[in-house]
């Protein structure tokens, strides 16, 4: 297929314009032709699709409107009764395809860089449909394992494909009978081939709550995620009374998936009301959209039918002077409403439904949510970091709501890389130890032992066995290894041997990737290894004499007012809970920061702070001299901590234009950058290996010392906050007989993606198999992909630009599911 794109790619390079027009005039003609449905053959299956239903949605009234609009009566149908299927089974996952590969970890959340694959294009934005779902899935559960039952999508893009909800979710399987939901299982199109996945939950912007949704977990954030949470089982019963023949549907309202406002429902989070009996022929309303209710939870699998109470609903309403009123009219607290009351048990509803079956869900009793956050495509991810750190805030507090939902019958994890309870292990940064080296060094041929730091973060003391894999060069004697009884907050430790092979690459990046098996699901790990370097001259910033030796402000020439190079002990400084300045150095205590304490505001250690107004702001730290001798192709590595931040919306953004740089002299001659970090929102110190041949060149080889300048500077005359702080600078140096071996690749967003089966794939429309004309036809959307995608060079062709490039879109998609 890849050999035949490319053919057609040569073949019609001069045809661009005629083939866009052709293709979008007339391939859905092609289409209709070769697919249409006809009556299948008798070895086929003749029974309906295994679809899942549409979403459902929380929408911007509140709960006015159908915000999605779709009808769920076309898509449901009813439970046959019929032998009862088995229990959700907990297949155990392999290990993930490259621990967090395609992803960055803000915390708990993995964030992902939209493409065309997961996001579609709309108007002048982009918004989510089931296949861009599916894809987010598909790649989620291959960098961090099928061991999710949930997954919640936060957006850093307004969703103009659903604009009118504020979230929604998305069916994947329903194995239950007696719900109300048909028997549906799409597990393998969203990457779930353990089949563990039930649900993915559109949360759209996180924005849209405020910026104290973190801190208040009564804001309707925390409603809205239980509310879709809660629609993978539930609410969607009906109900018969002993005698009738006719199940009675008036439970529901919105969708014919929310609880209708004149039933007893707890004040469940699915629209519903408390009702309190006066007990004088009037009732009054306690609450809503406060928990999960009695009859939410036996939906859950949270209560058994005996644990279930007896509830109502009202009709007849009148106010308390006799006037009717409408039954779905809203119901304020504090007003006595008079109403005929219609008790119903559980038992009315298994009479219409069927019982529960099975009785219980793993998934609600112990439910895995695995949380991600989606950048606008083409965007990057720099400027959403911010938006991206709220989502992680308001993450933990979520855990403690869904706990306290169901009285503590249910429980939630959105930890990304171990279970919250159980045995959980974490994985600290690999040391290194081989023959004839100092310690942290090994070089080519070396038999090296690797030392990996464990810690029990669980809940119960265990043993870790620990399995290593990843992309690196290296085999190890055993694979897996287990460390020593360890109790809860205990660190112990796992020892791999293994020999560097003679052939290494110096200085690249390799993964060591780890995962421990628990009772509740694996703990999973990624660290980074190097072999091939040495420590040459360098400093810790420890030494009393740190101040001496670097100077600030060397030329006399910064601008900075406040936010000045300082040696001291950072203190922590936040806005909005996202920590500006760090709480301490890397290493020790000290560290040179821009303005070291913390002050009492934000931007109190700003670079470019000025008490009167903004200004544009510069402050520079130079080197002692580092002597070069021995060093063979030297690097450049510190710890650095750099915020460059604007408040936009109350959302941190990147600083436009600010940026920290360093700057390198060979034996005093003119300074030449070497390191340039943008505008960007770090979450933690990052370790910075610079090489220094790229831009020093020939000089370094002949050169006897070098010194550095480490500069902050605020480049523009907004209100943004830059603040800095490095630590731990020293001059690496290749070990003698390093190589030139390749690091294996990242498995990321194109490596690591799992790829789906035939369900879902628009490959085979009603039920006739096109095996003949399939390959030529995905031949032709290819040709037509690379025809409609060129830039149009007349203006006759301009006209289709816009059309040209949502349908290479399409076929972008179509060609990676299908070839």
């Amino acid at each position: 297929m890849i050999l035949l794109r490319f053919r057609i790619r040569a073949a019609t390079r001069g045809l661009a314009p005629v083939a866009a027009r052709a293709c979008l005039l007339f391939l859905p003609g092609l289409m209709a032709v070769l697919w249409w449905p006809s009556s299948p053959k008798e070895s086929e299956p003749t029974t309906r699709p295994n679809h899942s239903p549409p979403p459902h949605e929380v929408n911007v009234w509140g709960q006015e409107g159908e915000g999605l609009a779709i009808s769920r009566d076309a898509w449901l149908h009813a439970a046959t009764r019929g032998p009862t299927p088995p229990p959700p089974v907990r297949k155990a996952a392999g290990p993930a395809v490259g621990v967090g590969s395609g992803f960055k970890m803000v915390g708990s959340v993995a964030v992902l860089e939209g493409d065309e694959l997961t996001a579609t294009p709309s108007g002048s934005g982009f918004g989510l449909d089931k296949d861009d779902l599916a894809e987010v899935s598909r790649r989620f559960i291959a960098a961090f394992g099928d061991n999710y039952d949930q997954i919640a999508v936060f957006l850093g893009f307004t969703d103009r494909l659903s604009q009118q909800s504020l979230a929604y979710q998305q069916p994947v399987k329903n194995n239950i009978r007696g719900l109300g939901l048909g028997l549906f299982d799409e597990t393998a199109k969203f990457g779930s081939l353990s089949g563990r996945m039930e649900s993915m939950l559109n949360m759209k912007r996180i924005n849209l709550y405020g910026r104290d949704a973190a801190n208040d977990p009564q804001n309707d954030l925390y409603s809205v995620w239980a509310q879709e949470a809660g629609h993978r089982w539930a609410i969607y019963f009906k109900y018969r009374f002993a005698g009738e023949t006719t199940d009675r549907s008036d439970l529901l309202l919105r969708q014919n998936a929310h609880w209708a406002p004149w039933v007893q429902s707890d004040g469940s989070f699915l629209d519903g009301l408390t009702w309190q009996d006066n007990k004088d022929g009037t009732f009054s309303v306690v609450d809503f959209n406060k928990r999960y209710g009695a009859m939410d939870q036996y939906a859950m699998g949270l209560r058994q039918p005996n644990e279930v109470p007896a509830f109502f609903l009202l009709d007849d309403f009148k106010d308390e002077a006799g006037a009717a009123i409408a039954r779905n009219s809203r119901f304020n607290r504090g007003v006595k409403y008079k109403a005929r009351r219609i008790d119903v048990t559980v038992e009315d509803v298994i009479r219409a439904m069927g019982a529960r079956d099975p009785a219980t869900s793993p998934a609600a009793e112990d439910l895995r949510m695995g949380v991600v956050f989606l950048t606008p495509p083409g965007q990057g991810l720099a400027p959403l970091m911010g938006e991206a750190f709220r989502v992680e805030s308001t993450r933990a507090p979520w855990d403690g709501f869904y706990n306290a939902s169901a009285g503590g019958r249910g429980k939630v994890c959105t930890a990304l890389l171990h279970p919250c309870r159980g045995p959980a292990f974490a994985f600290g940064k690999p040391s290194l130890s081989a023959a004839g080296r100092v310690p942290g060094v090994a070089g080519p041929g070396d038999a090296l032992t690797i030392s990996v730091p464990v810690t029990n973060v669980g809940t119960e003391a265990a043993v870790a066995n620990v399995n290593v894999g990843g992309a690196n060069p290296f085999v190890f004697a055993a694979t897996t290894v287990a460390t020593p009884p360890l109790e809860p907050g205990a660190t112990g430790s796992v020892v791999l041997q293994t020999q560097v092979p003679q052939s290494v690459a110096c200085g690249v990046d390799f993964k060591l990737d780890f995962q421990a098996p628990g009772r509740l699901g694996p703990s999973l790990g990624s660290q980074p290894l190097q072999v091939g370097l040495q420590p040459g001259p360098g400093s810790t910033l420890e030494a009393a004499d740190t101040p001496a030796l670097w100077q600030i402000n060397p030329d006399g020439t910064d601008t900075a007012v406040l936010g000045m190079w300082q040696w001291g002990t950072p203190e922590p400084t936040k806005a909005f809970d996202f920590v500006l300045q760090p709480a301490g150095a890397v290493s020790g205590t000290k560290a040179f920061v821009t303005g070291a304490a913390a002050g009492d505001s934000p931007g109190a250690n700003d670079v470019d702070f000025d008490v009167l107004q903004p200004t544009v702001g510069r402050t520079t730290l130079q080197s002692p001299n580092f002597a070069l001798a021995g060093l063979t192709n030297p690097r450049l590595t510190y710890q650095l901590h750099f915020v460059a931040a604007g408040f936009e919306k109350e959302v941190l953004v990147p600083g436009n234009q600010d940026a920290f740089f360093v700057q390198a002299s060979l034996d005093g001659g003119p300074w030449v950058e070497v390191d340039r970090v943008p505008a960007t929102l770090f979450l933690g110190w990052e370790q910075r290996v610079v090489p220094l041949s790229a831009t020093l060149q020939a000089a370094l080889a002949t050169a006897a010392q070098i010194r550095f300048r480490f500069v902050a500077q605020d480049s523009d005359l907004s209100e943004t906050v830059v603040e800095a702080a490095i630590d731990d600078v020293f001059l690496l140096g290749e070990l003698p007989g390093c190589g030139t071996l390749v690091a294996a690749p990242d498995a990321g967003v194109d490596g690591g993606v799992v790829s789906p089966s035939d369900n879902g794939c628009s490959c085979r429309l009603g039920q006739r198999r096109h095996t003949s004309s399939g390959a030529w036809l995905s031949a032709l959307f290819a040709a037509c992909a690379y025809a409609v995608r060129r830039k149009p060079r007349s203006s006759a062709s301009r006209g289709f630009a816009e059309p040209s490039m949502r349908l290479h879109r399409a076929f972008a998609k179509f060609i990676k599911r299908c070839s």
